[in-house]
């Protein structure tokens, strides 16, 4: 017999650990953030471990809860694909939006949160992802995109430039100076993101300093969340979006230890993109221009 936990708690579980939030996670799942947060109790009894570390106004992911999630989100997104193949796509919303995970989470939710909320959770579907989704297959309405691209041959505009910026523990340099020289690079663990454009080695590479192989101690994540969130919790440096972590620099729970400056560097930018048919629809505008609008607000 298989020992599967309660498919609904996975669910919460993935949706709470993306967000890093029992409330937008509720938002997500049309619940309320009890529901959500008794669900995951549930998967921890039966798991046996804590997933979560809860604190009087967030939550963070345990070693076990990276863990489980890092395993969990791949099989939640290789279901809802196999799915979608099939062509059984359920109940389509209104509006379905593609956005980067960490840009999701760490700044899109938090500037829409007000601005939609009356029709948040029964008008829009946010999908999580790097790819380049094709609007005619995937019934797409708007996504923001991430590179080098234009995308001039559809309806999109610039969002913004990425800004890369190194970030850890307020703790983690304490004895090791702040400054990026090699003395530092030889003695601290570097986060990097697998879905980053612009990575650690490029940095090195750029400033004359050296990675050694077999010496260096690395940590790699699938993507930003797990790198800002091992960050935190003073497993290394990450070099990350700045945009992603103006939360937690802002309340100190990380800082900027140095800055850097990579000379004849060209930055990768966002771009929120759509087609001109889809433009035709009034609530697909409507959330177009209100991202532009709060985007000229943000950092």
């Amino acid at each position: 017999m298989r020992s599967l936990p309660p498919i609904k708690s996975i669910i919460y579980f993935e949706s709470a650990a993306r967000f890093q939030s029992f409330k937008l996670a509720a938002a997500e799942q049309n619940v309320t953030p009890g529901a959500v947060s008794h669900q995951i109790n549930k998967l921890e009894e039966f798991i046996g471990k804590s997933l979560f570390i809860r604190g009087n106004r967030q939550i963070q992911l345990t070693s076990y809860g990276l863990r489980y999630y890092s395993r969990i989100s791949i099989i939640l997104k290789n279901i809802e694909e196999a799915t979608i193949d099939l062509g059984i796509e359920g109940k389509r919303p209104q509006i379905r939006i593609a956005v980067p995970p960490s840009l999701l989470k760490n700044w899109l939710l938090p500037v829409l949160m007000n601005s939609v909320k009356p029709n948040f959770n029964s008008n829009i579907e946010f999908i999580d992802t790097l790819d380049y989704l094709d609007f005619s297959k995937s019934d797409l309405d708007l996504a923001i995109r991430y590179g080098y691209d234009t995308w001039e041959n559809m309806y999109s505009v610039h969002l913004f430039d990425e800004t890369m910026i190194p970030v850890c523990h307020p703790d983690y340099l304490k004895d090791k100076g702040h400054q990026l020289d090699q003395a530092t690079i030889d003695r601290s663990t570097l986060i990097y993101t697998n879905n980053r454009l612009v990575q650690w080695d490029i940095v090195l590479q750029r400033l004359n300093l050296t990675n050694n192989n077999l010496t260096q101690q690395k940590l790699t994540f699938q993507n930003s969340i797990q790198s800002i969130e091992a960050a935190k919790q003073g497993a290394g440096i990450a070099y990350v979006n700045s945009i992603l972590v103006q939360e937690e620099l802002n309340n100190g729970r990380l800082i900027k230890p140095f800055d850097i400056e990579i000379p004849d560097h060209k930055s990768p930018s966002y771009h929120l993109v759509t087609t001109y048919e889809k433009m035709q629809h009034e609530s697909t505008a409507k959330m177009y221009y209100l991202i532009l609008e709060n985007c000229k607000h943000s950092p």
